[in-house]
């Protein structure tokens, strides 16, 4: 159990800097800034929680199915679930009269976010997913 935590906490992490440092280098290369949009405790809070379910899923997934079809079914899930929270980015509208142009630059700036915390999962998993 211990282990599991340590694992939904790490990868989390990972995600969190990894995007942490992604959207830093993309605002300076661009000169915009999106704090006010996506505040850092607000992309390090979902990288851990997006982790930490994972995490509970893929035991749960490996619990009641044999582990390769769990193993399968939950990369699959997971790797869906990943995707469709990208309707989250794509819905989200600018309040104030921002360009369209401000509006694609704002879709290149999160929707590689939503895949760290899978990639980071996905990272470490060879470390603590032995038996």
């Amino acid at each position: 159990m211990v282990k599991k935590i340590i694992w939904a906490l790490s990868s989390g992490l990972l995600a969190g800097v990894v995007s942490y440092f992604y959207g830093e280098m993309f605002e300076q290369q661009l000169f915009e800034d999106y704090s006010n949009v996506v505040p850092t405790p607000a992309i390090f809070i979902s990288c851990l929680v997006g982790t930490s379910f994972a995490t509970l899923g893929y035991g749960l997934t490996t619990k009641f199915l044999p582990t390769s079809i769990g193993d399968f079914v939950f990369t699959l899930l997971f790797a869906a679930i990943s995707t469709a929270s990208l309707i989250g980015v794509l819905g989200f509208t600018f309040t104030d009269n921002s360009s369209e142009t401000h509006q694609f630059i704002f879709y290149g700036y999160a929707m590689p976010m939503h895949f760290f915390p899978f990639l980071a999962w996905y990272v470490f998993k060879p470390l603590f997913a032995h038996k």
